[in-house]
Formats: C-alpha cells, structure tokens, sequence
C-alpha cells in the first residue's frame, strides 16, 4: 500500500461548509451521498455495489452522462471522488515530459465553474488530504482510492490523464484532511491563498509507514 497525498478543488462552498468537511468526521463525501441529502441515511451497502470498473469509466469519461435506468447524470450517483494528486505526460513532439501540478489542476475546479465556462473565475477551496492506494487494481475495495493516472493498470483512454487523479471511494474522513486553503482571483491569470483552515484532528498516516523508532 502507498500513502498518496492529493488535492481536491471545490467551488461555490462556504467556509461553514468547508469547517464542517474539517470537523464532522465524514470528510469530504462522494456525489452519491451528497444527493442523498444531509438528513437522509446514506446506503453504504448499495454504495459499494457500485464500486466497478464500468462505473469508474463513467466517472472519469463519462461524468454527466445519463443513466438508461433513471436517465439521471451519473455524476448524481457515483460512489467516486475525484482528486488530484498530478502527473506526468510526455510532449512527443519537443521529446520532453510535462509535469501537471496537483495543485494547478485543483485550483481550476475550485475557481471555475465548468457548467458556466464563459463566467468570470471565484473564490474556491483546495483541501490537502491522503488516501491509501494500491499498485494493483482494488476497484471493489471501498478503503482503497484508484490511481487513475496509473497508465500501468491498463484501463481504458482517457483524454483527462494531464489531470493526474486518483479516485476515492465513498468519502475521505475529516482525519485524513490535512487543511484547506481559500483561493481567490488576484487579477489576471494570478490567484492568492486568502485564507488557511488547519484540520486539529488530522491523524498523520505515520502508524502504517514503513518506519519503526528505537526502543
């Protein structure tokens, strides 16, 4: 198992919204339980039936395609939670390789609205938090996040791979979130942290490092 450090983009949320993520436990939620809705009981059981590699395809090439069952987006339901944790691409015509920042693919979700693309950018949230990933498939391992920018796990193309994600299952727990940060426009194409919320419960992931202190 790998602990891997991402980023997550979130636009249009309060900071009441982005403490309460830091504070509840549950963390950072997939689409799915977002739907159901904060008083509903989410079914966790029916959640990781959902847990396949068809249903990840979508949720990475497919996001708001609609569902021939209930002909709603499958970016209503899914289970998965896109991070970004960045990548390397490969320039074949100036033979050189392209680093993508986690950090720069997060910012364009927190401060853009993809729905409205013609719509001036707004301040947005990046949270800093880890997952457990592993060098093999574990599609229907709910505690496992899918390191879709793994080229080496053979899954289909995907025009988004510059995106460097990694895909969590269900949620991320409030313990794994390290902090979040506020960005804002600073005119131009510059953007600056406004504001730093620190996770006081964050739980380092130490204890399942390969690492053992003397006696």
């Amino acid at each position: 198992m790998i602990v891997q450090w991402c980023c997550k983009g979130v636009a249009e949320i309060s900071e009441d919204e982005v403490r309460t993520i830091l504070s509840n436990g549950v963390g950072l939620r997939c689409r799915g339980w977002l739907s159901a809705g904060a008083a509903e009981p989410f079914a966790i059981g029916a959640a990781i039936q959902q847990l396949t590699e068809h249903n990840l395809n979508l949720h990475v090439n497919n996001y708001a395609q609609p569902m021939l069952r209930t002909g709603q987006p499958f970016c209503d339901s899914t289970p998965f939670i896109s991070l970004s944790a960045g990548c390397v691409d490969r320039d074949t015509t100036t033979k050189t390789n392209v680093t993508h920042r986690a950090l720069r693919t997060a910012l364009e979700f927190a401060v853009t609205d993809y729905t409205q693309p013609s719509r001036p950018r707004c301040p947005g949230w990046v949270l800093v938090c880890y997952v457990l990933v592993s060098p093999n498939r574990s599609t229907s391992i709910p505690s496992v996040a899918e390191e879709i920018r793994e080229l080496n796990h053979n899954r289909a193309y995907s025009e988004w791979h510059w995106q460097g994600e990694v895909a969590a299952k269900i949620n991320v727990p409030s313990t794994q979130i390290l902090c979040a940060q506020r960005w804002e426009p600073a005119g131009g194409d510059l953007l600056k942290v406004t504001d730093l919320l620190v996770n006081l419960a964050f739980t380092h992931p130490s204890a399942i490092l390969d690492e053992r202190n003397m006696l």
